[in-house]
């Protein structure tokens, strides 16, 4: 949950813009169709089945979305007691530290193809997360495509990552860093033994 907080906040605010939206859009577009009746003189009666009409079709669409917002709040706190039950959430904050503690500053003096490939090696390296399989943790970090990027990120978590994972999970055996090849997409792992 932790991990994907920027796509529901994301979606969160959206429902939450449009329910404004529907609700204080069609106030002043009322409004303003009642400034323009009066201007041009003409018939109220048109008027009046146009806001009619157009206070049914965002009526609607309120309900719609407050109760799609109702789900999405219901399925978040269904998620959040899933990851507090299985202890995701407490490993996606440690993750954050991790990540955050391998991420580097690219300055701008740098070669642009060196800048460059330092630039998706950080990308890449937001995306790590230590997960539960099987019973064990694991510690994965994508490298991309790109083998200079992936030595980069290797060169960066080459002896620190055991090192604060047998820190911050003291009563775990950490292998040494793996390096598997997929199809499109290089992935750094760290198991628990």
């Amino acid at each position: 949950m932790y991990y994907y907080k920027k796509y529901w906040l994301l979606l969160l605010a959206y429902i939450t813009l449009g329910l404004g939206v529907l609700r204080l859009g069609c106030k002043l577009l009322a409004l303003l169709t009642l400034e323009v009746f009066k201007l041009l003189g003409l018939d109220m009666g048109k008027y009046a089945v146009i806001i009619n009409k157009m206070q049914t079709f965002s009526n609607n669409w309120f309900n719609n979305l407050l109760a799609l917002l109702t789900l999405v709040i219901v399925a978040l706190v269904c998620w959040l007691i899933a990851n507090l039950i299985t202890g995701q959430l407490k490993r996606d904050i440690a993750s954050r530290q991790l990540i955050k503690s391998l991420l580097r500053h690219v300055s701008s003096s740098n070669i642009k193809l060196v800048a460059e490939e330092e630039k998706l090696a950080n990308k890449w390296i937001g995306f790590g997360r230590i997960i539960s399989k099987r019973g064990k943790l694991m510690l994965k970090i994508p490298c991309g495509g790109n083998a200079s990027v992936a030595n980069i990120i290797m060169k960066r978590c080459d002896g620190y990552v055991n090192r604060w994972l047998a820190q911050n999970y003291p009563r775990k055996n950490w292998a040494p860093i793996e390096v598997k090849h997929g199809l499109f997409i290089t992935w750094l792992y760290v198991r628990e033994k």
